[in-house]
C-alpha cells in the first residue's frame, strides 16, 4: 500500500511538472515556426495562438505524451528504493532508466512535430519518424552535439557563479580560513543556482535548434521565402558535413548542390 501511494504521489508530481515543461517546449516550437514560415501559415504559430493551442486543442496531446514519461519516472523512483535488495531490482531499474531517456527524447521531437502540424501525439510521432526515415536524417539526429554543448555551457556558468561567490566571500570576510564551511556552502549553492538558471535558457535553445531541424525536414523552401541567407548557409553546411544524406534526402533536386 505504501508503494502504491508513493507511486501515485510521484506520478501526479511528475505528470504536472513534465506537462508544464512540454507546454513551454510546445510554445517555443511555435515561435520558431512563426519565424520560419510566412503569411497565413505563420499566423497559427503566433505567441497568442500557440499559448491558446497549448491549453486548449493541443492540451490533450501534451498531457497524453507527458503521461508516458511520468509513469516511467514514477516507477523508476519507487524501484530505486529496492534496487539494493536484489539483482533483479537493479536490472529493472536499469531498464526503466533506459526507457525514461528514450521516451523523453522521442517526446521532445514528437511535440515539436505536433506543434508545427497540429496532429495528435501518436500520429505526430509516427509522421515524424516516417519523415526523417524518408529524408535520411536519422544519422543527423544521432550525431547532434547540441545537447552536449549546451550542457557544458550550463556547467561552465555554474562554475563561474561558484567562483564569483567564493571570491566575493573571501574578500568580504576578514578571516576566511576560520569560516571555511559557510564559504563552501555558499559556493555550492551559487553553483546550483548558476546551473539552474542557465539550464532554463539552454533548454529553450535546445527546443529552438530541434524545431529548426524539423522545419527543415518539413519545408525548407519556406525558409527561402523568409530568410534566404539562412537557407543558403544551412544547405551549404548540410552538403559539406552530410553529403550522402543531402543526396538521398529528396531535396537535391530543389536545391542545387552548393559549391564547397
Amino acid at each position: 500500500v505504501r508503494n502504491i501511494i508513493l507511486f501515485l504521489l510521484l506520478l501526479s508530481w511528475y505528470w504536472g511538472a513534465i506537462t508544464f515543461g512540454n507546454i513551454a517546449h510546445f510554445v517555443t516550437a511555435c515561435a520558431v515556426g512563426e519565424w520560419w514560415f510566412t503569411g497565413e501559415a505563420s499566423e497559427q504559430y503566433s505567441l497568442g495562438s500557440s499559448i491558446k493551442r497549448a491549453f486548449t486543442t493541443n492540451f490533450g496531446t501534451i498531457c497524453f505524451g507527458s503521461l508516458f514519461e511520468a509513469l516511467i519516472k514514477a516507477a523508476r523512483s519507487v524501484a530505486d528504493d529496492k534496487r539494493q535488495k536484489s539483482i533483479l531490482s537493479c536490472i529493472f531499474v536499469c531498464i526503466l532508466r533506459i526507457l525514461e531517456k528514450v521516451i523523453g527524447y522521442l517526446n521532445e521531437w514528437a511535440f515539436i512535430f505536433a506543434a508545427l502540424t497540429g496532429q495528435g501525439f501518436v500520429q505526430a510521432s509516427r509522421s515524424f519518424i516516417d519523415l526523417f526515415k524518408q529524408r535520411g536524417w536519422t544519422v543527423i539526429i544521432n550525431d547532434t552535439l547540441v545537447g552536449t554543448t549546451l550542457m557544458l555551457i550550463s556547467r561552465g556558468i555554474g562554475f563561474i557563479s561558484a567562483a564569483a561567490a567564493g571570491l566575493i566571500m573571501y574578500l568580504l570576510i576578514s578571516d576566511p580560513l576560520e569560516k571555511l564551511a559557510p564559504i563552501i556552502i555558499i559556493v555550492f549553492i551559487s553553483f546550483l543556482i548558476g546551473v539552474l538558471m542557465s539550464s532554463i535558457i539552454t533548454t529553450i535553445l535546445t527546443s529552438c535548434v530541434r524545431t529548426v531541424v524539423v522545419c527543415f525536414a518539413l519545408n525548407p523552401a519556406a525558409l527561402g521565402a523568409t530568410h534566404p541567407d539562412y537557407l543558403k548557409k544551412l544547405t551549404e553546411v548540410w552538403h559539406k558535413v552530410y553529403a550522402q544524406e543531402f543526396a538521398n534526402s529528396g531535396y537535391a533536386k530543389q536545391f542545387v548542390e552548393p559549391m564547397v
